[in-house]
């Protein structure tokens, strides 16, 4: 239950003045400044409570789902969903949300394919599940996104070779280096791996033996899944845990803190820059560790496990678009014509 208001009592709920300006404060997420005008804050009040009132724009149904929907997700998905909904209250906004139809989306679609053509991809599906709230409040009857197709996207092959990695781990400082060795050890998601310290740290039995491990809870697929603490692993545990002061997360500033996602991203690029060396982002250490382990003989299962994938199919895709085809050359004989002689081998003899 939120706090009794002490002062304005003319002011509809969750709307508050504070040094001069209007503030809406949602349900969930931070407040919304909606100016200094209170006629203006009034009417933008009533589109954020009710985006189906009045005008109805795009623009305050996106500004709707930013301050009450999308605060419930992930951090990272819910920074990804701002970001996202830049581009569309500035492509789309404008347009009442009731007369928005799929040939609307689908010029804004190709308008940005020029430029970030996954990006277009991911502010489409962000404008679907806008739509998709909208329907279940009643607000609309259908869902202008259906049947507007995605750009096509090409998979992920970038391999990162040993000695790419070598050069950037070298230039990288500690925190980086400790991350980069996170990723490759455990095939995690770089976010999860920031959540983690010595709370994930468990003790299990297997078999006759009691293991250390550590217990991540995927953000992504929701997967549990328990890492055996051994190699650089149990090094980089022994040494937080040996630290003067324990500090929650492994990977951490000099303060203590845990990086942003977007934050140790950056220093990431730096050091890859510096490197000199193209296309390498930090997603790019956990397709490695798949990768590495398939080609020492590490079951696909095993790996499937690993990674949280629903689907052994999956972990194949995801692996095999870093590999380059082997096949075998053409050693069919071919016989010239009986008239001409020998036959020609595969070899060219």
């Amino acid at each position: 239950m939120g706090r009794r208001r002490q002062s304005r009592f003319d002011l509809p709920p969750r709307l508050y003045e504070h040094h001069g300006s209007y503030w809406y404060r949602p349900r969930y997420g931070k407040p919304i400044n909606l100016g200094k005008d209170l006629a203006t804050a009034k009417r933008k009040w009533a589109e954020l409570e009710d985006p189906a009132c009045e005008k109805g724009s795009l623009d305050s149904l996106i500004d709707w789902y930013l301050a009450e929907v999308a605060p419930m997700k992930a951090p990272r998905t819910f920074s990804d969903n701002k970001k996202e909904a830049v581009y569309l209250k500035k492509g789309l906004g404008h347009i009442p949300f009731r007369e928005l139809r799929p040939h609307h989306i689908a010029t804004y679609r190709d308008a940005r394919a020029k430029d970030a053509p996954v990006r277009a991809n991911r502010e489409k599906a962000l404008l679907s599940h806008v739509f998709t709230k909208a329907m279940e409040r009643g607000w609309v009857d259908v869902n202008p996104c259906a049947g507007v197709k995605r750009n096509t996207e090409t998979k992920r092959e970038r391999y990162i070779e040993d000695e790419e990695f070598w050069k950037v781990y070298e230039l990288a400082e500690p925190s980086v280096r400790r991350m980069m060795t996170l990723i490759y050890r455990t095939a995690q998601r770089p976010e999860d791996l920031l959540k983690c310290g010595h709370t994930n740290i468990k003790k299990i039995r297997h078999g006759n033996e009691e293991l250390r491990v550590l217990r991540f809870t995927q953000g992504k697929t929701g997967a549990t899944v328990d890492v055996r603490i051994e190699g650089d692993l149990e090094r980089i545990v022994d040494e937080c845990l040996a630290e003067k002061v324990v500090r929650p997360y492994f990977v951490h500033t000099r303060q203590g803190k845990r990086y942003t996602y977007d934050g140790i991203a950056s220093m990431f690029r730096r050091y890859v820059a510096a490197a000199e060396i193209v296309d390498f982002g930090m997603y790019d250490l956990k397709g490695k560790a798949a990768t590495d382990m398939y080609r020492s003989g590490v079951p696909l299962e095993r790996i499937q496990h690993l990674l949280g994938h629903t689907s052994i199919t999956t972990t194949e895709r995801y692996i095999k678009a870093r590999l380059p085809d082997l096949v075998e050359s053409n050693k069919v004989e071919m016989r010239k014509p009986e008239d001409h002689g020998e036959k020609i081998s595969a070899t060219g003899g």
